[in-house]
């Protein structure tokens, strides 16, 4: 029998843009100001340019194949892998207001974000509280995948935002977190499709009241209190 060797049948891998395994993980979490060993820059930006761009353009197949017999022919076919990435992928640009934690060194920062949705959620706002991370090759900042704050300024200057829960929280958690009472008649989120107890664990009454199946949020934190209550709970682990 003679081999054939064909470069022609392609396998695909499919890949979701999530680039959190670049993260360099800490236990050690010192809450707020800086600290180097958190791969995580937290900050309020006023956007710039958010432009799609494809992210499997030019993607060269990987040059070591591997090789299977056709049960049909009994050719030996060569398979080249290629990674794919299904999410939408956009250039951002934003001028940096204001540093929350670790500094970036540009009052404007360039990063890639990625959503399996279409555009991302923060670019619906002019302003907006931003996490970002450095590629593992220093390359370039990622987004941290759909998270993102709405930033709020009072007469004074101060900015502040209100509490995200994702259902995690320990009791003891959300009762020791403090804030003032502020009510966000613009954030309405719709609970309709939620039993009582994902209601209290996702808009706990302390921070949220419920009017007509929308939890609307009746209490504000300042940004400390704020990335101290992200760096505890959904970056606990970088």
């Amino acid at each position: 029998m003679k081999i054939k060797i064909f470069s022609i049948a392609i396998s695909f891998i499919v890949i979701t843009a999530c680039e959190s395994a670049f993260i360099v993980t800490s236990k050690n979490i010192k809450h707020g100001g800086a600290n180097k060993n958190i791969n995580l820059y937290a900050f309020v930006g006023k956007k710039i340019s958010v432009t799609e761009f494809d992210p499997n353009k030019n993607k060269e197949p990987e040059p070591k194949g591997e090789y299977e017999i056709d049960e049909e022919t009994g050719d030996t076919l060569k398979f080249v892998r290629k990674h794919y990435i299904m999410d939408g992928a956009f250039k951002c640009k934003y001028q940096v207001l204001r540093k929350m934690f670790n500094y970036l060194e540009t009052d404007t920062v360039e990063f890639i974000a990625y959503d399996h949705y279409g555009t991302p959620g923060f670019a619906e706002n002019d302003t907006v509280i931003l996490y970002i991370s450095k590629s593992k090759d220093g390359g370039h900042y990622f987004h941290q995948k759909y998270q993102f704050d709405k930033p709020y300024i009072n007469k004074k200057g101060y900015y502040y935002s209100y509490p995200k829960f994702n259902g995690s929280e320990s009791p003891e958690t959300i009762q020791n977190m403090t804030g003032f009472d502020r009510t966000f008649s613009d954030e309405k989120d719709d609970v309709s499709h939620l039993n009582p107890e994902a209601i209290k664990m996702y808009y706990p009454p302390k921070f949220y009241k419920i009017e007509n199946n929308f939890a609307i949020p009746i209490k504000g934190i300042y940004l400390n209190q704020l990335i101290n209550y992200r760096l505890s709970t959904t970056f606990k682990d970088l």
